[in-house]
């Protein structure tokens, strides 16, 4: 299995499925160790898909360090090149779907 799919696969298994509807997420591909530059740091593979949420509109990044940790980078990518919006690290799988819905959709007052 690839680091994408597995990345995929954690993403999906951390949240319910209406959550990552309700972001528009589309698109999904997956990306080689370092293929993209302006992340900040080396990653061994990652996983890029577009959103349209109500807090973002644009590209999501999730990576892979070697140390297990994700990376989650929001921004438009031109060519190769990621233009960092805003950024977690130290993430663990566990807390992949929560942090990207608070950072793509969930709004402080919002009710369920």
């Amino acid at each position: 299995m690839t680091i994408a799919a597995t990345i995929n696969n954690q993403l999906r298994a951390s949240i319910p499925a209406p959550v990552l509807w309700s972001w528009g997420a589309s698109k999904f591909q997956a990306v080689g160790a370092n293929q993209i530059q302006g992340v900040g740091e080396d990653y061994s593979g990652a996983l890029l898909f577009y959103v349209r949420g109500m807090l973002h509109k644009g590209h999501v990044l999730i990576t892979l360090n070697y140390r297990d940790e994700y990376t989650i980078s929001l921004g438009p990518v031109r060519k190769g090149k990621m233009n960092v919006k805003r950024q977690k690290t130290g993430i663990h799988f566990d807390m992949l779907g929560t942090i990207i819905d608070e950072m793509v959709e969930k709004q402080p007052n919002y009710a369920y």
